[in-house]
């Protein structure tokens, strides 16, 4: 469906493959031999492959997944210590990680719900990549961690996104020890949905995603942004907001279809475009 972005490095290349499944989109990370990390590359081919995604009405549920049995290392090391001193390396990690804040925030507000579908090891930039996601399904196996401590430093753009997952205790928890999490503390945490067996991870995400699939997709798209919007407002703001969007949902084709349906007494009819 997609054409990778061409980068300086070929091994980037074709970092993102790309799968239909009736309305579900399959975005995969396909390069396990480098832990599927964010390369600059990676990160920009994924963004576009959401983007024409989600210009594409066959489309109605993204799922991004991977390949072996690291989800994703995070950020490219390489591109983040390029040597040349000091002033190349602080110019080289502000272009990968507004890279990363470009795909981050391409999801949240891509009008069309995006699954996490983690399999292996996410940490620092992966196990943001999880929390970007409107859902996330794991496999029993899977494994989460922030560890710049473990380094020196600090995992602080992961956290925005992990931070706004979770309870504040849990976020500095994995921030400040580095340590791995298994799926059920991340389900306990409430950065994933789901835990289910990793033979199952497959069938039981397409599941989910095949369930929303059926729901109507305007009020979704409408009701996606306004989620996030509210969100970050203060409570009499968000309630404005709701009561405004709320009114346009009802008044949308789709709602107008289901009140018939209702009526009618069948399924709602969405599959028009």
């Amino acid at each position: 469906m997609t054409e990778p972005v061409r980068a300086a490095r070929p091994e980037d290349t074709m970092a993102v493959r790309s799968e239909i499944s009736g309305a579900v989109l399959w975005l995969t990370l396909a390069r396990p031999d480098r832990g599927n990390a964010l390369s600059r590359a990676t990160m920009q081919e994924l963004t576009r492959a959401l983007k024409v995604a989600e210009a594409d009405s066959a489309v109605r549920v993204i799922v991004i997944a991977a390949e072996g049995r690291i989800f994703s290392a995070g950020h490219d090391i390489f591109e983040m210590e390029p040597g040349g001193g000091e002033a190349a390396a602080r110019a080289a990690q502000r272009e990968v990680l507004e890279v990363c804040r470009d795909l981050m925030l391409t999801i949240m507000r891509l009008d069309k719900p995006v699954i996490a579908s983690v399999q292996g090891i996410a940490t620092a930039g992966g196990a943001q990549l999880v929390s970007a996601c409107d859902m996330a399904v794991a496999a029993e196996s899977a494994r989460f961690c922030t560890p710049g401590v473990n380094f020196g430093g600090f995992c602080t753009t992961p956290l925005i996104g992990i931070g706004r997952n979770i309870h504040r205790k849990h976020a500095m928890e994995m921030a400040l020890t580095g340590d791995l999490f298994s799926a059920g503390d991340a389900y306990r945490f409430g950065l994933v949905n789901r835990v289910v067996p990793d033979d199952l991870l497959r069938a039981e995400t397409e599941a989910l995603a095949r369930n929303i699939a059926r729901r109507g997709p305007e009020g979704i798209r409408q009701g996606k942004a306004a989620f996030y919007a509210q969100a970050e407002m203060p409570i009499d703001d968000a309630y404005i907001l709701a009561i405004d969007k709320m009114i346009d949902a009802c008044a949308c084709d789709d709602a107008r279809e289901g009140l018939a349906a209702l009526q009618r007494k069948e399924k709602p009819r969405w599959d028009r475009d």
